[in-house]
């Protein structure tokens, strides 16, 4: 954000001050430590809710009931699989390239050993961009971005599509970077269910506007900042 020089909330209470600027609150050191402060809260309440509430159980472990019963062995199973799912286009090419009804997986150690829902790298991503939001303003565009060479040894301007918003600003981008962390580290790897990154990004929101309104209590600076949820709604922060 620095770097690309994204100005700092219209909330800040230094947004409008000719003489100071923040530091230990509402400056970079206070973005740093509340980052990671935030992203150590999400990591405690998602491990929360993978063990104590949800223990959900794994799509690689959904694979081996699937290939259980594609093999006449799932005699003794104590639960059953939906039709569609034993006889979708996907089960039959993942079998027809693997020669396995089991789940491939983009890990050679397969999935983690704790429950599926939800994700951990989902709820820090969600806590961490609501963070970022806090501080810096969301409607700011972000002006000439670039996109990796097809290489990846460098930068290019990047294309518009047809899809992009224009111009791109940083709420979408950081709406963007959540879904991407949580999609690309599970969804893609075929070691979460979906469910388990659109509820963790939401679960992660949550728990930083939570802290956010705690630590409000703490400044001495009066405030009041607004942000952008992921689902467009507003919240506001204020002591």
């Amino acid at each position: 954000m620095e770097t690309l020089k994204i100005p700092t909330n219209p909330g800040s209470p230094y947004k409008r001050s000719k003489t100071q600027n923040g530091f230990g609150t509402f400056g970079p050191p206070d973005f740093a430590a509340t980052l990671a402060q935030v992203a150590k809260i999400a990591l405690n309440a998602v491990w929360y809710q993978k063990w104590v509430v949800h223990l959900r159980h794994r799509p690689e472990s959904g694979g081996g009931i699937v290939h259980l019963i594609k093999e006449n062995q799932g005699s003794g199973l104590g639960g059953s699989v939906n039709k569609n799912v034993l006889n979708s286009n996907a089960v039959q090419q993942s079998f027809n390239r693997y020669g396995s009804y089991l789940l491939s997986q983009a890990f050679p150690e397969g999935s983690p050993a704790h429950p599926a829902y939800p994700t951990g790298h989902g709820t820090v991503g969600g806590a961490c961009i609501t963070v970022l939001k806090f501080f810096y303003d969301g409607d700011a565009p972000i002006s000439q971005p670039m996109m990796p060479s097809p290489d990846g040894t460098s930068l290019l301007p990047y294309s518009y599509t047809s899809t992009d918003a224009i111009p791109m600003t940083v709420n979408g981008e950081l709406n963007k970077l959540a879904r991407n962390i949580t999609f690309g580290h599970g969804i893609h790897a075929g070691i979460h269910w979906r469910t388990d990154s659109d509820a963790s990004m939401l679960l992660g929101e949550a728990i930083a506007i939570s802290v956010l309104q705690d630590l409000a209590k703490t400044y001495k600076e009066r405030f009041k900042v607004r942000i952008t949820k992921l689902d467009g709604s507003a919240a506001s922060i204020s002591n």
